[in-house]
């Protein structure tokens, strides 16, 4: 994130890993989620042979399936704070604004792109 006013935009969640409904990380954000839906982005999952997966996004990606979540304007803040350290940004994934279809449109949405210098991405 360039600056703080971008940084604190209050957009959905796109979720496609442990923080999605029924998976281990769930927690962290169910009690600050008013609604989900399916949804899908331009990504491709990583095969990082750890316990929780990464993506990179991009418009010449493949689809990734996945959840959008929006959480309540009164604890936005907190709760994206609490999700980036549990997604350890910045040292582990970096949070982006990409477009994600949803309900028949497309919407911006906050995702966690996997940036760790271990693995070759690109």
């Amino acid at each position: 994130m360039t600056d703080t006013d971008e940084r604190d935009r209050e957009l959905p969640l796109f979720l496609y890993g442990t923080l999605r409904k029924g998976a281990s990380g769930e927690d962290v954000l169910a009690k600050d989620v008013v609604r989900r839906a399916p949804a899908r982005a331009r990504a491709r999952l990583l095969d990082l042979k750890a316990p929780y997966p990464g993506a990179v996004f991009g418009p010449d990606e493949g689809w990734l399936d996945g959840e959008i979540v929006w959480l309540a304007p009164a604890r936005f803040r907190a709760a994206l704070d609490r999700v980036d350290e549990y997604e350890n940004v910045p040292f582990l994934f970096r949070r982006i604004v990409v477009d994600v279809e949803t309900e028949g449109r497309t919407v911006a949405a906050w995702a966690f792109s996997y940036t760790h210098g271990s693995h070759t991405i690109r």
